[in-house]
């Protein structure tokens, strides 16, 4: 079975199929990393509940999944819940959650141990993204970690002009996206956005967080980009 799929990024699989199993092996393998990354950080992670946020069809919420007892995953679009409901293979470990709110106020205080989010931040406002940072904090347990990557500053410079131009263009496909979808059958344009580290540093401390390391990221091209691994105050 194959899988067309634009959720993941992959410059060899641009344009191609992904193979199901080939598919979710890759976010085992992400989430391995990503354990063995924090293990290496000296941080021990209560395993009863994790949350994937932005996890559409659910590649890291199954492979979190071998790792916690329960692995929630929670996304904007009914479409790709639908997938990751049809692909689960964990059963009742994986739980999927819509949300079209600018919170998360459908889970409540310290109510996960890992909460984990790779290339989703960045394809938000920052006034947006910020409020789900700080979502974060609040529904993290007192002994549990939060992984999240966040663009810092574009490396792509254009001159003054065409920045303008580059703006109201932005804003006219924001306005006729439906539109060119529909007729032309084109893909959405993902806009990214950035937060320059020294600015989410200090709102990570303004809000209850101790920032436990930060390392460079690369999965976004044109842009400088970081991984911050924080826990609770």
């Amino acid at each position: 079975m194959v899988l067309y799929l634009q959720i993941l990024t992959v410059p060899d699989k641009k344009g191609k199929k992904w193979q199901l199993d080939e598919f979710f092996e890759s976010g085992v393998k992400e989430i391995d990393a990503v354990m063995h990354y924090i293990a290496s950080l000296g941080r021990t992670i209560p395993r009863k509940r994790s949350l994937d946020f932005g996890c559409g069809v659910g590649r890291l919420t199954q492979a979190l999944a071998r790792h916690f007892n329960q692995a929630c995953g929670v996304d904007i679009a009914p479409s790709m819940l639908a997938l990751a409901r049809k692909y689960n293979r964990h059963g009742n470990k994986c739980t999927y959650y819509l949300n079209e709110a600018a919170d998360l106020t459908l889970f409540a205080d310290n109510s996960f141990d890992f909460i984990y989010s790779n290339i989703t931040l960045q394809h938000m406002e920052p006034r947006y993204s910020r409020k789900y940072i700080k979502e974060f904090l609040r529904i993290l347990t007192p002994q549990g970690v939060i992984l999240f990557q966040h663009p810092s500053e574009c490396t792509v410079k254009a001159p003054a002009l065409q920045q303008v131009k580059l703006k109201l263009k932005m804003t006219m496909c924001k306005i006729l996206q439906t539109f060119a979808l529909n007729l032309h059958h084109r893909e959405p344009v993902m806009e990214c956005y950035g937060i320059k580290k020294e600015e989410l540093v200090t709102f990570l401390k303004m809000h209850g967080a101790t920032i436990v390391d930060i390392v460079p990221d690369h999965n976004t091209p044109g842009w400088i980009s970081f991984r911050y691994c924080v826990t609770k105050s």
